[in-house]
């Protein structure tokens, strides 16, 4: 990042007092930006070290400021290809438990995300089976045995096509809890780099299963989303369960080249590993009546049939 660019972007001179806090250590890490002044002003900068991802943010960013959308944080300027956000005051549920009303704000944020009548983003030019091709997922990754793997195949592909038939449009696409920010009564949704043509209900079930809400609560905010959304609730608080487990089993998966790609990142691995814990045991806790899930479930952790 260039600092003295950052600075003019925000309308301040090269010589203005900053300090400038790394959030993490990876390259491509957002910097917190504190202003000393009457009264001071806190920023973080986004800049993606894939150049991809950080054309896709900024496309998305002014797309969503265009359409007024209120749920994310101010954007302040924009320097190359590094997006300058008004810090807010919020923190995700990888920092604390959400507090009262911040998950339910959460669910607004999302419902009224997907209401946005948007073509941004990536993968417009893709179908849901193109996203999603029919493919064996590689169970014996996580440990599954053959006896437990091969009874889960027709009741896995039997969800797979429930997630090609689910509502597909602009969507966040990377909506895990390190993603939304959260205070009291209020949510911010953020980093839209990965964003574009996706499954809406994976954003639903990413954020509820990462959050490390229990099934009660997951299936209560899946409805209200169902409400706000225009949809039946017990219907789609089932689906977001049977495609929670899809999007569980795939995240999971995917956790192995995530945390080596972490490497050095103590926070960042840390927030993996928690997590990946509540993945873990998220999918195996019913939050629906979806027969296809419970199949899966039964196949792949009999013990809990």
């Amino acid at each position: 990042m260039d600092k003295v660019e950052i600075l003019g972007a925000l309308g301040l001179g090269p010589d203005t007092p900053a300090e400038w806090e790394p959030v993490g250590e990876m390259s491509g890490s957002p910097v917190r930006l504190f202003v000393p002044g009457e009264p001071p002003s806190e920023y973080l900068v986004r800049e993606p070290a894939d150049a991809e991802a950080a054309a896709n943010q900024l496309a998305v960013s002014e797309a969503l400021l265009r359409a007024e959308y209120p749920f994310m944080p101010r954007v302040c300027g924009i320097s190359g290809q590094a997006l300058i956000e008004e810090a807010v005051p919020g923190a995700s549920a990888l920092q604390l438990v959400p507090p009262a009303g911040s998950a339910e704000a959460a669910i607004h944020a999302l419902a009224a995300l997907h209401a946005l009548p948007l073509r941004e983003g990536l993968d417009w030019g893709r179908s849901p089976l193109d996203l999603f091709p029919p493919v064996e997922a590689p169970l014996h990754r996580l440990g599954f045995s053959s006896a437990e793997r091969e009874p889960a195949l027709a009741p896995l592909s039997e969800a797979e096509d429930h997630l090609r038939a689910s509502a597909f449009g602009f969507a966040h696409r990377d909506c895990t809890a390190a993603n939304v920010l959260l205070a009291p009564g209020r949510a911010w949704l953020c980093d839209f780099s990965a964003a574009g043509f996706g499954p809406r209900l994976f954003d639903v079930a990413g954020f509820l299963l990462t959050s490390g809400i229990e099934a009660a609560g997951r299936r209560a905010l899946a409805a209200a989303y169902a409400k706000e959304a225009g949809l039946a609730a017990d219907d789609t608080a089932d689906e977001v369960d049977l495609l929670g487990i899809v999007w569980g089993i795939r995240w999971l998966l995917e956790l192995p080249r995530k945390l080596i790609t972490s490497l050095g990142d103590d926070v960042m691995t840390e927030g993996l590993k928690l997590a990946a814990g509540r993945v873990e045991r998220g999918i195996r806790q019913p939050a629906g009546d979806s027969p296809v899930a419970a199949a899966i479930r039964a196949a792949l952790w009999p013990a809990r049939a």
